[in-house]
């Protein structure tokens, strides 16, 4: 019997510990719910910053992928098409080589055309000019080239009259010529004149002479060159009427040397690169561009 007695309370201290063992994790409980809650308010929060830390990088890296796609355009155009506003301009800071490239002339226009300022100390007593054109016109007044001076407007114009045939001036003197420009098609033409009055005309290879013109004078210096259009003042007074519309590539002048050696070279190929003395060098093109008037590769159309 006192054994059962002794039993008894440790049956119950035992009793009373395993409730209170038991009970524990009820009284945890409502603390390890808060600590959970924290921690998931915390995950969402983090979650919520990613997310915004990963919309921002995906905007940044679609702006700079837009930003790299527009300077690759940027050069791309500067490579192949340079294409201005009516009303814009565009001056080269540094010669370009425009080997298999031409300048593009699309529309009817008293504002598009190519300045070039020349600079030589000396007035010229020779002068030849070598270009390659295409036009759709056969019926329509288009000036290639003008070179004018402070005393000749037409110091020296190579230019198509209305019914489709050359005429060339140099000082003002005049020659209306029987030579034909094909069109819808490329076409050679180089035209040279000297002091001694001689002037020729070579249109795809075939030389044609020229009565004597502009005899015992000489081409002033610092004149204004404007391809596609006609000059009828010192760098002005252009007409809508006379502006060429098509393609123009391969611009050399040369202010000495044999004509014939030089045309020669330009109607089988291209013109050597030995010869120092071009005024006017495709190679090493220095140049303005305004209104619609563009530079383009030769594979390029020329529209508007």
């Amino acid at each position: 019997m006192g054994s059962k007695r002794t039993e008894e309370p440790y049956r119950a201290l035992c009793t009373s510990q395993e409730s209170t063992d038991n009970s524990e994790p009820s009284v945890d409980s409502e603390p390890q719910g808060s600590i959970y809650m924290v921690l998931n308010s915390l995950k969402s929060q983090d979650t919520g910053r990613a997310w915004s830390v990963l919309k921002v990088l995906v905007a940044v890296l679609g702006l700079v992928c837009v930003l790299l796609m527009i300077g690759i355009v940027v050069l791309w155009t500067g490579n192949t098409c340079t294409v201005l506003s009516q009303n814009g301009a565009y001056g080269s800071q540094a010669d370009h080589d425009l080997q298999n490239k031409k300048l593009c002339f699309p529309k009817h226009t008293d504002t598009s055309y190519v300045k070039i300022v020349l600079d030589y100390e000396e007035p010229l007593t020779h002068l030849t000019l070598c270009m390659r054109y295409m036009t759709m016109y056969s019926r329509k007044e288009q000036s290639l080239f003008s070179l004018a001076t402070r005393s000749y407007s037409n110091a020296f114009l190579l230019f198509i009259e209305k019914n489709g045939k050359f005429s060339f001036e140099v000082n003002h003197d005049s020659i209306w010529t029987n030579i034909v420009s094909p069109p819808e098609q490329w076409n050679s033409v180089c035209a040279s004149w000297s002091t001694c009055g001689t002037a020729e005309i070579w249109l795809n290879g075939k030389r044609f002479s020229l009565q004597s013109i502009s005899t015992g004078r000489s081409i002033e210096t610092k004149p204004i060159v404007k391809i596609g259009q006609d000059q009828d003042s010192y760098g002005g007074s252009l007409d809508i009427a006379q502006c060429f519309v098509g393609e123009i590539s391969d611009v050399y002048l040369w202010g000495h040397g044999k004509s014939t050696t030089l045309v020669t070279q330009f109607m089988q190929t291209k013109p050597s690169t030995y010869h120092d003395n071009f005024l006017i060098n495709w190679r090493t093109f220095n140049y303005t561009l305004s209104g619609h008037t563009a530079v383009m590769s030769n594979a390029s159309v020329c529209d508007d």
